[in-house]
């Protein structure tokens, strides 16, 4: 009988060290994909912040189609695109523009169709990044322009 008792006390000790080990290994997972996913962003966050674009010209027509010329300063990673954001202080319509803006580089896009009514106000931009899933992350917009 006494060796009995002492096995199930070993099995015990086994199961507990088993148990303990599952554990450290599932809560492992799980912090290493929450760092993971949290440096991404902040390598994304980074290069929002050398990214420098403004839109420099915009007029629209009374049929609420626009033109918006920007610029952007020297510096930075190459960008997967841009966003134009026209608003009229109630309502915002944005337009992807997909492609790098080298740095130096000034552009217009032309014919910008938008739904707005009353007619958008102001003008903005914001580029965006892809990251290692293939997802856009969008940087917030940069300076405003009032048309």
């Amino acid at each position: 009988m006494k060796s009995e008792r002492g096995l199930s006390a070993i099995v015990a000790t086994l199961l507990i060290i088993l148990l303990t080990l599952i554990a450290v290994g599932i809560i492992w997972v799980v912090i290493r994909n929450v760092v993971e996913s949290g440096g991404e962003q902040a390598e994304i966050a980074a290069k929002c912040l050398n990214v420098d674009l403004s839109v420099t010209a915009a007029q629209c027509d009374t049929g609420g189609v626009c033109n918006v010329t920007y610029t952007r300063s020297t510096g930075g990673d190459a960008i997967n695109g841009i966003f134009i954001i026209l608003s009229n202080g109630q309502t915002s319509n944005q337009s992807q523009v997909t492609g790098n803006v080298a740095p130096g580089d000034t552009r217009t896009e032309l014919n910008i169709a938008t739904t707005l009514s009353p007619a958008p106000t102001s003008a903005e931009i914001a580029p965006y990044f892809t990251d290692s899933s293939g997802r856009e992350q969008r940087c917030n917009p940069t300076g405003t322009f009032d048309l």
